[in-house]
């Protein structure tokens, strides 16, 4: 699809809206769909196979982390490129079949060292087996992270969120079958995974065989390591900042306690299915697209800024409201979790900012720079964790990882800032965000016994924010109407379309 010079900054954030919000509708579908096993887990295994649960579930963010060797990143990097120059086809058949080929060594090591790597990671020998078939899922479900890609620049987003909701819907099927029906446990888990990750990958391959052939052209996988290499330690970075935490409780308190907090994590990371991903999923494609556009940092502003108005709001009402979702979907085990869920919430409304600024870094191809910001905020990350989960357990990891992605993302403003300049609207960010925390805190000094009067005062709090908002100035009705009226006229436009 090619950007057309002459569209206005209103239509730049059209599409950008338009598509978060068919991508969210995806995700929380998907996440609704999820939310079913939490349940499903808390009732039907121990605590401690819980924790194991957490733990592979943290190995399979490291392994789609780095195992795609940048290729993902690249591919979204150069991809208009090629097809400006009608090479799309090779350029994307070369860099899928070099993932898969170099995927192939990686599960072969991967299965070699099982019993080495269930030792210390999973702390237990005796899932040695189960470790090893959970790899091989993982190498399909690789594949599954590339045909979303090609999906969402090519910016099919119903096609997008119909394969995420099938395959969600397919895989929490036979997750249920297994554990409750078989009762076959962690195995179920496992089996469900590998049987729902080998169906994607056969898809993927068919798809990428039909769509664009069987090509190579090494130049093309040269240019991607090149620039996706570095992106994968800071992928990997980003992953640790998120997830290691669950190690370190593991191995600083105890299995349980992991569990525990990977299930209250959960709900903090509603932020970044509802907003952040869908976000991201819809800006990527058009952040490269304005690359030396008369409207790039005018756009770039824009987006910025509301984000962070609506983020706000999606925070306050994760932070104030997650607890009663909590306890409706768990037992009383895991209500010690709900402390934490605003920490993790507002690292993840973070980690959706650092999307907007690190865009003038990706422009200019600094992503080794990125990179070492990233290590440099892992290992202060590492030293946080050290430091405050002794004494404050769960807590201290998710104040932790919120120190962690603040000074991530002043590296990475820092950095971008220096190749691509933006007049960022700070008064009205900062002062929305201040505005958030502060309603929040009050909430939380407001407390009944009453659970439906606790409720009432909530939703109170969360009604205000919008409303001090607009006495605030910090949005206006102007911005309101001419922002409805775009998608009107948009919709209007495609009625009479489909009328002809």
């Amino acid at each position: 699809m090619e950007f057309i010079n002459n569209q206005p900054i209103s239509q730049n954030l059209k599409r950008i809206t338009k598509n978060a919000a068919i991508y969210s509708i995806g995700n929380i579908g998907v996440k609704i769909v999820s939310f079913l096993l939490i349940p499903l887990y808390t009732h039907y295994l121990a605590v401690y196979e819980v924790g194991i649960v957490v733990l592979l579930e943290l190995l399979e963010l490291f392994y789609l982390a780095a195992a795609h060797l940048g290729m993902i990143n690249a591919v979204w990097r150069y991809f208009y490129q090629a097809q400006k120059t009608g090479d799309e086809k090779r350029y994307v058949a070369s860099n899928y079949l070099f993932m898969v080929g170099a995927n192939t060594a990686i599960l072969l090591v991967l299965l070699l060292s099982g019993r080495l790597l269930a030792r210390y990671f999973l702390s237990d020998v005796d899932y040695t087996a189960l470790l090893q078939i959970f790899c091989i899922a993982l190498f399909f479900g690789l594949s599954r992270l590339f045909i979303l890609t090609l999906l969402r620049i090519y910016e099919k987003a119903l096609q997008f969120i119909s394969l995420v909701l099938l395959e969600a819907l397919f895989l929490i099927g036979l997750t249920i079958w297994f554990v409750m029906g078989l009762d076959l446990g962690l195995w179920g888990v496992v089996f469900a995974k590998l049987i729902a990750s080998g169906a994607i990958f056969v898809l993927t391959l068919l798809y990428v065989l039909k769509q664009f052939g069987l090509h190579y052209h090494h130049p093309d996988v040269d240019r991607s390591l090149r620039y996706g290499l570095p992106l994968v330690f800071n992928g990997l970075g980003i992953i640790f900042l998120t997830m290691a935490d669950r190690y370190f409780i593991k191995e600083l308190v105890s299995v349980g306690t992991a569990g525990v907090y990977g299930i209250a994590y959960k709900f903090g990371m509603i932020m970044n299915m509802v907003l952040v991903s869908p976000f991201a999923q819809a800006w990527h494609p058009l952040l490269f697209q304005l690359e030396n556009h008369p409207a790039q940092r005018l756009t770039y502003q824009k987006v910025g800024l509301h984000f962070v108005q609506v983020g706000v709001i999606v925070w306050l009402v994760i932070a104030v409201g997650s607890k009663y979702l909590l306890r409706l979907t768990t037992t009383a085990d895991y209500y010690s979790g709900i402390v934490i869920i605003p920490w993790i919430a507002f690292s993840y409304l973070l980690y959706g900012m650092q999307q907007v600024f690190k865009a003038g870094a990706l422009i200019h191809n600094k992503t080794v720079h990125l990179t070492a910001y990233t290590l440099l905020a892992v290992a202060m990350n590492v030293i946080l964790n050290l430091l405050l989960i002794p004494k404050w357990g769960m807590l201290g990891a998710a104040v932790a990882t919120l120190c962690s992605y603040f000074f991530v993302l002043v590296f990475i403003l820092t950095l971008s800032q220096k190749y691509l300049y933006i007049n960022w609207r700070w008064k009205k960010m900062l002062s929305t965000i201040f505005l958030g925390v502060v309603l929040y805190f009050l909430s939380l000094r407001l407390s009944f016994d009453n659970v439906e009067m606790d409720f009432v005062k909530d939703l109170f709090f969360v009604i205000c924010l919008p409303m001090m908002m607009f006495i605030l100035k910090l949005v206006s009705w102007q911005e309101v109407k001419r922002f409805l009226y775009s998608f009107q006229t948009e919709n209007l436009a495609a009625s009479q379309k489909l009328l002809k």
